[in-house]
């Protein structure tokens, strides 16, 4: 197995796409047996999926629109809101497979539809992936992991991203081989050669502001402690949204650093969190949010720090190379999910993220994408839905020894 990654931040679709596969290929120095895309939503990527694929018309490629552009080993790739990333993985013996479909009005048949593309494509109908990537469009993605579980088991890692597009005027795209939709699911699954390791998790910490949720629906928190919701997380944050309360309004980026924790599970004693990120306040005095609320369950405020984001990314890496069947220098690669909200958050310091994964990986190569919201597996298992967190997957070998 070897994994190598590509950019180019040209405007033009075609000549980027060029730019960036010719990088890769001189890179792997043969053709990757799959291949992950992921740029910006300024490029027409209809045409940029059609001159990779002309390029390598027999490679599985996965992936999707990515805020302002992509990081890898060699810094931030973006210029003028342009900016594609690749991420080749050159494995022979491995086998490698992608599907995509619209949702229409049945999105979790649709999901099912791209994951039997896929494995049908692997050659694997059936088995069971050491990984699945997916990358949708907002709003459906616990019902892409509850459909993907049905299927095939819960205990098959899933990681993904929510694409991102650069305003939140919906250009978003998902990517599958040729093809792009703008409401629907990729799905990608791996059967390496190799080993993987992953790692999910955010760069915040729980406050001493918790309360139970007394009525949600789906995304939707209207009351905490038979309170109003916004009343509640107003007067936890100290009057953040004070001028929002009144008429309701968007809490996009005011709610960037407090978002909403739920407790997924505890290691040691120490409970990890998944994240749900406050989009608006409704005239209600509901929120809204980009992940779901469950009704009758704890949540807590959480509370972070830019210092916090930037150093993250290495912290998720470390925690994915400690679960790791293979050493640190035996790592060929990774992919990064990393949310959007939080990249423009830090935007000015985004060189101190790509020095941080590159001293904890060794300088070996990643992509990471900006999506609009984060699926990964956590410590004890459990594939989640959430937002201003961050994904990891590293590919290593297996281990004999």
């Amino acid at each position: 197995m070897k994994v190598a990654s590509s950019w180019s931040t040209l405007p033009d679709p075609q000549a980027a796409a060029n730019e960036a596969y010719e990088n890769l290929f001189k890179k792997l120095q043969k053709p990757p047996d799959l291949l992950f895309v992921h740029s910006s939503s300024a490029y027409d990527n209809q045409a940029v999926l059609d001159r990779l694929h002309l390029k390598a018309p027999d490679v599985p490629m996965q992936g999707g629109t990515s805020c302002l552009g992509v990081i890898s080993e060699e810094g931030f790739h973006t210029r003028n809101q342009y900016g594609i990333g690749l991420l080749g993985i050159h494995d022979p013996e491995g086998d490698y497979g992608v599907g995509i479909a619209e949702y229409g009005d049945d999105p979790e048949k649709a999901t099912i539809s791209a994951l039997v593309q896929a494995l049908d494509m692997a050659s694997r109908p059936g088995e069971t992936p050491a990984a699945i990537v997916m990358t949708s469009c907002p709003g459906k993605e616990e019902s892409n992991i509850s459909a993907i579980e049905a299927y095939l088991g819960s205990s098959i890692p899933i990681l993904g991203g929510t694409s991102a597009d650069n305003d939140m005027s919906g250009q978003w795209q998902q990517f599958g081989n040729g093809a792009s939709c703008r409401e629907g699911i990729s799905i990608a699954v791996l059967f390496p050669s190799g080993d993987v390791s992953y790692a999910f998790h955010s760069g915040y910490e729980p406050t001493q502001h918790r309360g139970r949720v007394t009525e949600a629906h789906d995304r939707i928190l209207l009351k905490i402690d038979d309170r109003p919701a916004a009343e509640v997380y107003n007067e936890w944050t100290g009057g953040l949204i004070s001028d929002t309360l009144p008429g309701g309004g968007s809490l996009v980026p005011t709610a960037n650093f407090t978002p909403i924790g739920h407790q997924v599970g505890e290691v040691g004693g120490i409970p990890y969190f998944r994240l749900s990120y406050p989009v608006a306040v409704l005239p209600d005095r509901s929120i809204q949010f980009f992940a779901a609320v469950q009704p009758k369950k704890e949540i807590v405020l959480m509370k972070g720090t830019p210092d916090s984001l930037v150093n993250r990314p290495g912290r998720v890496a470390e925690s994915a190379i400690e679960a790791a069947a293979f050493h640190r220098e035996e790592i060929q690669g990774g992919l990064f999910l990393f949310c959007a909200g939080c990249m423009l958050a830090v935007e000015e310091r985004m060189g101190e993220v790509v020095n941080v994964l590159n001293k904890t990986l060794q300088g070996k190569p990643f992509l990471c994408s900006f999506t609009l919201g984060e699926q990964g597996c956590f410590i004890g298992g459990e594939n989640r839905h959430g937002n201003l967190m961050i994904a990891s997957l590293l590919f290593g070998p297996i281990r004999t020894d």
